[in-house]
């Protein structure tokens, strides 16, 4: 074991999950940031090309975050219910956090179209920033993979992937509290490698500020040493408490009336594949979808598998929810090129590449909607099986004492090597 590794495996772990692997002429070294810049160039003009693809029927969401954000700081208009503090009591369909409407008010000023086209090249360069922090996270965690092969090409063909299912949400679709969701629980993945606890609190919270759902990520706060946990925890509530708890006291009926609206349970739905034949959202499918994500991420935790967190919270969503939109993809190929950067031994992109052919490419060639819906619920299942049961390539803790300069001592050292 090179002497880095030892610098970095958590005590009593053996091997640990930093061991060094055996030597592989694709983990030579690649050499400085060039291979980075031009990786990025590159996946910058596929998703500008895919960006100008989906356009064509773009921004298909985009008028609620107009709306949303007209309401809040502005209000309704005479005769219809107030907005306002009042906004999620009275407008329950629009289950969007206060952090993403504050960000569209800005963004829908912006250009014609009440901002859209903005909002579309905002959204498209925060996935481009998602795949940045995450090499630096894979980098911080396993210094062995600096500037390598291997690295560089699991980034280049999963995020390549990955940019088609994000320009989709960025673009064709819309949606900025996804995209705030996922962006900022990224963040906060790379604020913990740099131990930054404040910070990574702060992303974490404003994720579920972001977008409800984002509470299937708190199994991130259990990552980090007990010494930290606190201060991580704090953070993250005060800033869910903050953005949340005036439309609360203001209306506390918004708390039910949130968990009254339904969406139509899709015949091609996992929750139709599991046997739940309700016509809309069942009373209990929200908390449960939380729940569930939590368990998972929490049993992640456990298993040493915090890499898999993302990809089981979003896997919860999308085997226990009612809908089969196309947007929900990108959350799960964030999760799985995660997860093929940091769980695997030798990086590649092979879960980014099953849960993109399962989610996007099926539905191109199968009609049968029983049929679709049991893809969506056996991807889950087998990938959750995976990641937790099956033998992985463990990874340590996500922050530890002083570990931010033990890493940097480190990678210089495998770099030199």
């Amino acid at each position: 074991m090179s002497q880095s590794s030892r610098v970095l495996a958590p005590e009593g772990s053996g091997a640990g999950p930093f061991a060094e692997p055996p030597v592989d002429v694709d983990d030579e070294p690649e050499g400085n940031g060039r291979s980075r810049r031009r990786r990025l160039a590159i996946l910058a003009v596929w998703s500008g090309f895919w960006g100008l693809y989906f356009s064509v029927s773009g921004g298909f969401s985009w008028h609620y975050f107009v709306q949303g954000s007209t309401l809040l700081f502005h209000g309704a208009k005479a005769g219809q219910p107030a907005g306002g503090l009042e906004l999620y009591a009275n407008y329950p369909q629009l289950q969007i956090g206060p952090f993403t409407f504050a960000l569209a008010e800005g963004l829908r000023h912006l250009g014609g179209g009440n901002g859209v086209h903005a909002a579309e090249a905002f959204m498209t360069v925060l996935g481009l920033v998602v795949l940045y922090c995450l090499e630096r996270i894979a980098e911080a965690m396993r210094p062995d993979l600096v500037h390598t092969r291997r690295l560089d090409r699991t980034m280049l063909i999963g995020g390549g992937i990955f940019m088609i299912g994000w320009t989709d949400l960025s673009v064709g679709i819309g949606h900025l509290d996804d995209v705030l969701a996922l962006t900022l629980v990224t963040l906060a993945v790379w604020a913990l490698t740099a131990n930054i606890p404040a910070l990574a609190g702060l992303c974490l919270g404003l994720s579920v500020d972001s977008k409800p759902w984002a509470l299937v990520f708190l199994a991130l706060i259990l990552t980090v040493p007990r010494f930290m946990r606190g201060h991580v925890a704090v953070w993250t509530g005060a800033t869910v408490l903050v953005a949340w708890l005036p439309f609360v006291i203001a209306n506390p009926h918004m708390l039910t009336a949130a968990s009254a609206f339904t969406i139509p349970n899709e015949p091609s739905s996992s929750l139709r594949a599991l046997g739940v034949a309700d016509a809309g959202t069942p009373k209990w499918d929200r908390m449960a979808q939380i729940g569930l994500g939590c368990l998972l991420g929490g049993i992640a935790v456990w298993r040493h598998r915090w890499p898999a967190i993302i990809l089981l919270g979003v896997g919860a969503r999308i085997v226990l929810d009612p809908g089969v939109y196309a947007y929900y993809t990108s959350g799960v190929l964030l999760g799985a090129l995660m997860w093929d950067t940091l769980g695997l031994r030798r990086p590649w992109p092979m879960w980014t590449l099953i849960t993109g052919a399962a989610l996007a490419i099926s539905p191109i060639f199968i009609s049968n909607a029983t049929m679709l819906g049991q893809i969506r619920l056996w991807l889950v299942i087998v990938f959750s099986a995976v990641l937790l049961l099956s033998p992985a390539y463990e990874i340590g803790p996500l922050a530890r004492r002083g570990l931010g300069r033990r890493r940097k001592a480190g990678a210089r050292r495998a770099t030199r090597a």
